[in-house]
């Protein structure tokens, strides 16, 4: 799928949660199950969408509860779904299936070192690598662990994933707040982050100038 279309979904997608918050579930859920179900999430990410959705609840537009079910509840089945897809295909299939999506077998590779380092508390911390997020539960399916002990850890990392969102949307929503509420400091907030950013770009690529 083209970038822009992708951007373009996203944004519909926004518009669509901000003008009809009661439904702002289907699509949480929709963006949250595609992103983690048959390895989409290396054409979808959810992340914008979430995140912008985070805001609104920040601003009482969406319910905090129904925020968070609504994620745990797709990607919980997106990756139960994603497990069996490993389960039955196996590592062969897997492989090209990914080369379909133009992941290396590097990556795939490194991210069976990452299930087998750490076992089941992938599914905890594995949703916050964004290279690892998609491939997590094909690659822990194809090594067929105790399905009960996945679905598990795979419902506390889910809670997890929503909850971290909850937070940083609402960490967001008071940022924004605080600079529209003391204009003048959020401009100098602003300036200074903006100067730092282009002091590094000159001074930090190009250890020459130094």
């Amino acid at each position: 799928m083209d970038t822009s279309h992708i951007l373009s979904l996203v944004d519909e997608s926004f518009k669509f949660i901000k003008a009809h918050p009661k439904l702002s579930c289907l699509v949480l859920f929709g963006w949250s199950f595609l992103e983690t179900a048959f390895m989409l999430g290396l054409i979808l990410p959810a992340e914008k969408v979430l995140i912008l959705s985070s805001i609104l609840v920040s601003e009482n537009v969406i319910s905090p509860v129904s925020f968070v079910l609504c994620i745990w509840g797709g990607t919980f089945l997106g990756y139960e779904v994603s497990y069996f897809l490993g389960y039955f295909l196996g590592e062969e299939a897997i492989g090209k299936l990914a080369e379909r999506f133009r992941v290396k077998g590097e990556k795939l590779e490194r991210v069976k070192a990452f299930v087998n380092t750490k076992g089941e508390l992938s599914l905890l911390f594995g949703r916050f690598i964004p290279v690892v997020r998609p491939l997590l539960p094909v690659v822990i399916g194809v090594f067929r662990p105790n399905f009960l002990l996945f679905s598990v850890f795979n419902a506390l990392g889910a809670l997890l994933w929503a909850l971290y969102y909850l937070l940083f949307g609402n960490l967001i929503g008071k940022l924004i707040s605080n600079i529209i509420r003391y204009k003048f400091v959020g401009v100098i907030l602003l300036l200074v982050l903006f100067l730092t950013y282009l002091l590094w770009r000159y001074y930090g690529k190009d250890k020459k100038n130094l």
